[in-house]
């Protein structure tokens, strides 16, 4: 009997099941896009039926909405470097130090990250779309702060479209083997660190 085979004849708890289902959606999320993977599947590859997992989740957007949320809740952006004074030596350090620390997380998490960046339509949903924005307000205020930047329009703005980059560049190495962590890593710090932030002394 096969590992896989034993999982789905193993009679699970309710908490170890839904944990179950977790788990292979977060995979199944990180191999292909939302709209491709059916609550049928989902619930074959987590040993148990679709009228459990409705059970579990209600429907497969809930069951997406929660394997985004456990990625919110997981790579937060590390605590920034503490350095002396705001000279670009120190400033430079501390943006190479918060990417390198922050990839290692995404790197431990794969999967869901890869879940959460991989879909298309549901995007649009405003509760995922809540949720996303809110991981990605926290990002944008750590990555203002690293900077020594102003909380201008414009500097927040500069940053979230640097996000955008960021999505993108861990995807090319996580899922399509493009680009390798050290490159990722580089074109982050190098982009992050060129762009033409107001100063504190902005109008």
């Amino acid at each position: 009997m096969t590992h896989a085979e034993r999982m789905r004849r193993t009679r699970l708890n309710s908490g170890d099941r839904r944990e179950q289902i977790l788990q292979v959606a977060q995979s199944l999320f990180a191999e292909r896009a939302y709209e491709e993977v059916s609550t049928s599947e989902l619930a074959a590859a987590a040993g148990t039926t679709r009228t459990n997992l409705h059970h579990h989740f209600g429907t497969k957007r809930a069951l997406y909405l929660e394997v985004v949320r456990r990625f919110a809740r997981l790579p937060t952006p590390p605590a920034m470097v503490e350095v002396t004074g705001g000279s670009p030596e120190a400033i430079a350090a501390a943006v190479n130090q918060t990417f390198d620390r922050w990839l290692d997380l995404v790197e431990h998490n794969r999967a869901t990250y890869l879940s959460m960046i991989g879909a298309t339509s549901i995007r649009r949903d405003p509760e995922v779309e809540a949720v996303l924005q809110a991981g990605m307000s926290v990002w944008e205020e750590r990555l203002l702060a690293v900077l020594r930047a102003p909380r201008t329009d414009i500097n927040r703005a500069q940053v979230r479209a640097f996000q955008a980059l960021l999505s993108t560049a861990t995807d090319e190495w996580l899922r399509l083997g493009t680009l390798d962590r050290c490159d990722v890593h580089n074109l982050l710090t190098s982009t992050l660190l060129a762009l033409p932030t107001q100063p504190h002394n902005a109008s």
